[in-house]
């Protein structure tokens, strides 16, 4: 039977900000987009996500109104607003409470029973999924609601507010937890959702869109896998789909066993965001083999941190310390310069990464052009056929 629930194409009927009107991309049940930093991709996010000025169109074109989950990139961690009784109303809360008002589970008083049930079944995925994530049991939801504090944004905000860490016999808040750790809480939030939707054995009766930017940051590589594992099995479900904005080729390699996924490039031309016409993600193949290419030496025990490479403008590298706000400069050799850029990109807020052309103004800044990119991997195979 057709599922007219799906969305086959979003167009902007309204121009917002970079991204123009009558601005249209084709979806499939997973769709991934990369570019550049300031290419469009959070403007196009932030369109979807206020349904500012949007048309999403089936296969009919036919217009559909989904409902719509958004994870933002400031969401590595909920602030410190969420984390109170009266944060029902914030964009995080709210957005994850509107996902599982979908799962058709009524908190209502008149059913104490049931209501148990449901908060005690929804506790218990969300810490086998932090579990799963982590290999640990260090981190887990404790929670006691408050008599008549039972719609679901307080639920949501209930579970986020009542994590806790116990590292060493010592328990640790929400707050004070890594930065990773804090991000996987919130997957293992959306995970029970997914899971409890498969247990249940729940068919939506709408379209769902998850909208995820980001997802790599603060994440180790085993984390990012399993993230995407995740994020794979929800567009598998039913009337769901996900758009993920990400710089990172965990999330973009075809290994998706569902619909095939949509892969696209924004780029920014004279001020306005653009569809890639070159099919490619932007960077992210040539970075992934510089990596490979670097950590393959470091393993065979080759000096990389006096090699320089030819035509490479000399910079400093910047760290900013995220409690002092200091920016801190190093003197580091070109290998080792972009490496850094690569392996801590999404956690140093100096780092532009791979750019087009060299920026303006380049004070604080980490960058490199794609010559140089392509210079250094040029000269580690030249040290590798050696």
């Amino acid at each position: 039977m057709e599922n007219n629930n799906i969305i086959k194409k979003i167009k902007i009927i309204e121009g917002y900000k970079t991204i123009p009107k009558d601005f249209i991309l084709e979806l499939k049940k997973l769709t991934v987009i990369t570019g550049e930093n300031n290419s469009g991709k959070t403007n196009f996010i932030e369109a979807l996500q206020n349904k500012r000025g949007v048309e999403f169109i089936n296969k009919n074109n036919e217009k559909l109104i989904p409902e719509i989950a958004y994870i933002a990139a400031e969401n590595i961690r909920p602030s410190d607003n969420e984390c109170k009784p009266t944060a029902k109303t914030t964009n995080l809360i709210k957005n994850l409470s509107n996902l599982f008002s979908n799962l058709d589970i009524k908190f209502e008083l008149k059913n104490n029973e049931k209501i148990i049930e449901n908060i005690n079944d929804l506790v218990k995925k969300t810490n086998e999924n932090i579990k799963s994530f982590t290999g640990y049991e260090e981190h887990k939801i404790q929670i006691n609601l408050k008599e008549g504090a039972l719609d679901s944004n307080v639920i949501i905000q209930a579970l986020i507010d009542r994590i806790i860490g116990d590292e060493n016999g010592q328990e640790r808040k929400l707050e004070v937890l890594g930065q990773g750790t804090q991000r996987i809480i919130i997957a293992s939030i959306l995970k029970a959702y997914i899971d409890i939707l498969i247990d249940k054995k729940i068919h939506t009766k709408k379209p769902i869109l998850i909208l995820f930017e980001e997802p790599e940051i603060y994440l180790h590589p085993k984390l990012k896998r399993t993230l995407n594992t995740t994020l794979e099995k929800i567009a598998e479900q039913k009337n769901h789909q996900i758009i993920v904005t990400t710089h990172d080729p965990y999330f973009v390699f075809e290994n998706f066993e569902g619909e095939e996924k949509s892969i696209y490039s924004f780029e920014k031309k004279d001020g306005i965001t653009e569809v890639s016409d070159r099919n490619i993600v932007y960077g992210i193949e040539d970075e992934l083999l510089f990596i490979f290419l670097y950590s393959f030496l470091k393993r065979e025990g080759k000096d990389l941190e006096t090699v320089d490479i030819d035509e490479f403008e000399k910079r400093k590298y910047f760290r900013k310390n995220e409690t002092t706000g200091q920016i801190y400069e190093q003197e580091l050799n070109d290998l080792t310069y972009i490496r850094n850029q690569i392996h801590h990109f999404g956690d140093n807020p100096c780092t532009k990464g791979l750019v087009l052309q060299k920026p303006e103004n380049c004070d604080g800044i980490n960058y490199y052009t794609e010559k140089e990119l392509a210079n250094a991997i040029k000269k580690m195979c030249e040290i590798l056929n050696e």
